[in-house]
C-alpha cells in the first residue's frame, strides 16, 4: 500500500497543539504513515517547542545552524548515515567542559580538504562566520561520495581520544583531545550544502528550513521534488499548523478519493474559513443568511472573509455550534479552475516531478500554475472537513483564545471518552 505522508508548515505553539492531537490519533489508527514537521518557526520559543516536541532532525537547509542529534562516550560510538556533497560539520562539546567546541569539517572547500578547530560559544550557530584557525587539517579529495548517504562514525577510545571515520575511510584521530567524559554532538551542513540524516527514520520527524526566507516554502516541495524516486508512490497531505478541528472519522475517505481520483492535481478538504469553501457551503444552504454573506472571492483570493476577523469568528461560532458538522457543498466533488486556499490538500507523490517549485507563492503555482499547464482541475471535496483558525488579516487585533480553547473542548469530546485523559495535556487558552 501507498504510504500517507502528512507534510506540516509548523510551528506557532499555540496554534498547533490541537492539530497534533488529531494527528497523533490518526497516526495510532494507521491513517497516516509519517508526518513531516517543516521547521518555519520565527520565535526561539517556538522553535524550541518543535524540536522537543517532534521527533528527531532528518534534515537542515544550508544555512541552518548547528542542531543536536546525539552523544558520544567510551562506551559507544555516534553513528549516523549523511547526505550531503560538502562541507559536512561536526561539533563535539565536552560533558565536562561545556564551555568548548571542537568543530570538525569534512569535506570542506569544495569537497577536497577536512579540518579540526576549537571555536567560541558566540561563534558556534552562525553558520557563514567564516574561517577560524584550524587545529588541524589535511587534503581529503572526494571524502564525500554525493551518490548515496556517507557513513560517519565518532568513537572514543579508552582514554577518550576521538577518531573520525567516514565511508569506512580515517579521517584523523587526535589524542591530544580528551573527551574522557563524552561529548554531545551537533551537525550541520554548510556553504551552500543541505545536509539530510537518513538514519533519523522516526514516523514523526523534523525537517528545518533555512531561517529567515521571505516565503520559504518552496524549500520544502524542492526536497520532496529532488527525490521522486524515494516518494513517487506515495500520497501527500499538507496542512496549516493551525488546522483546529479535523474529522478523523472521513479522513480515510479522503485519502482513498485523492488516490482513486489522479486525473486532479490537488484536492482540498472541506475548509471552514477558507474563502472559496464558504461560498460553496453557503451556496449548498449549509451557512444560513444569519451567520453573513460569504461571495466567490476574485479569481479565488483574499475577498471578505480572508480580510475580516468578525465574519471569521461568526463562521467558527456558527460550526462549532453545529458539533462539528460538515457544512456540505453543493456536490460531493467540486470541481474547480481557480485559486483555492491550501490549507488543506492532498497531492500524488508522482506529481512530484511538476513540484520543483521556485521560491515564491506556492498557493499560486499549487493550484492555478500547475494545473493550468498541465491541463488538469483541482478540486474540493466535501465530505471530509476541517477548520482553519486565521488567515494573516484576521489576526489583526484580534484574541482567537476564546476560539482555541472551544475546538480544544471540541477536540477532547471527539478524541477522549469520559473516563480517558489526553496523552499531552494542552495549556489552558490564553
Amino acid at each position: 500500500m501507498t504510504p500517507v505522508i502528512l507534510v506540516t508548515f509548523a510551528g506557532r505553539q499555540k496554534r498547533m497543539e490541537i492539530l497534533t492531537q488529531y494527528v497523533r490519533r490518526a497516526m495510532d489508527l494507521g491513517i497516516i504513515d509519517e508526518w513531516h514537521i517543516w521547521d518555519f518557526t520565527r520565535s526561539a520559543e517556538d522553535h524550541a517547542w518543535v524540536s522537543r516536541e517532534f521527533g528527531p532532525v532528518r534534515y537542515m537547509g544550508a544555512k541552518v545552524p548547528y542542531q543536536p542529534v546525539g552523544s558520544v562516550s567510551r562506551q559507544a560510538s555516534f553513528r549516523t548515515s549523511a547526505r550531503i556533497r560538502h562541507d559536512l560539520h561536526i561539533t563535539l562539546t565536552p560533558h565536562d567542559r561545556p564551555n568548548e567546541h571542537y568543530e570538525f569539517v569534512v569535506g570542506g572547500w569544495k569537497n577536497t580538504h577536512s579540518a579540526m578547530r576549537k571555536i567560541p560559544r558566540e561563534k558556534l550557530h552562525n553558520p557563514e562566520r567564516g574561517d577560524d584557525t584550524n587545529l588541524w587539517s589535511a587534503p581529503t579529495p572526494g571524502v564525500l561520495s554525493p551518490g548515496r548517504a556517507n557513513d560517519v562514525v565518532l568513537s572514543l577510545d579508552a582514554a577518550g581520544t576521538p577518531t573520525l571515520h567516514v565511508n569506512n575511510v580515517t579521517i584523523g584521530s587526535w589524542p591530544e583531545l580528551a573527551f574522557s567524559a563524552g561529548a554531545s554532538v551537533q551537525m550541520r551542513g554548510g556553504w551552500g550544502a543541505d545536509l539530510e540524516l537518513c538514519d533519523a527514520g522516526a514516523a514523526t520527524r523534523r525537517y528545518i528550513g533555512n531561517p529567515n526566507e521571505q516565503m520559504p516554502y518552496w524549500q520544502a516541495y524542492d526536497y520532496y521534488a529532488t527525490q521522486l524516486a524515494a516518494f513517487s508512490d506515495a500520497v501527500f497531505l499538507k496542512c496549516d499548523d493551525d488546522i483546529v478541528y479535523l474529522d478523523i472519522d472521513e479522513l480515510d475517505g479522503f485519502i482513498q478519493f485523492r488516490r482513486n481520483n489522479p486525473h486532479y492535481f490537488v484536492v482540498s478538504a472541506n475548509v471552514v474559513n477558507n474563502g472559496v469553501c464558504a461560498y460553496f457551503q453557503q451556496a449548498a444552504g449549509s451557512i444560513p443568511p444569519g451567520v453573513g454573506h460569504f461571495e466567490l472571492p476574485p479569481g479565488g483570493f483574499g475577498g471578505s472573509l480572508w480580510e475580516s476577523a468578525e465574519r471569521a469568528v461568526k463562521l467558527h461560532d456558527f460550526f462549532l455550534g453545529q458539533g462539528g458538522r460538515t457544512l456540505a457543498l453543493p456536490a460531493r466533488v467540486v470541481d474547480w479552475t481557480e485559486r483555492q486556499s491550501i490549507n488543506f490538500i492532498a497531492w500524488l507523490g508522482r506529481d512530484l516531478v511538476h513540484m520543483a517549485l521556485p521560491q515564491g507563492d506556492d498557493e499560486h503555482a499549487l493550484t492555478i500554475g500547475v494545473p493550468t499547464l498541465l491541463q488538469r482541475p483541482t478540486a474540493i471535496y466535501s465530505d471530509f472537513t476541517v477548520s482553519h483558525l486565521s488567515f494573516g488579516p484576521q489576526e489583526r487585533g484580534w484574541d482567537p483564545s476564546p476560539l482555541v480553547a472551544a475546538y480544544e473542548a471540541l477536540m477532547r469530546e471527539r478524541l477522549f471518552p469520559a473516563d480517558e485523559k489526553p496523552q499531552l495535556a494542552l495549556r489552558a487558552a490564553g
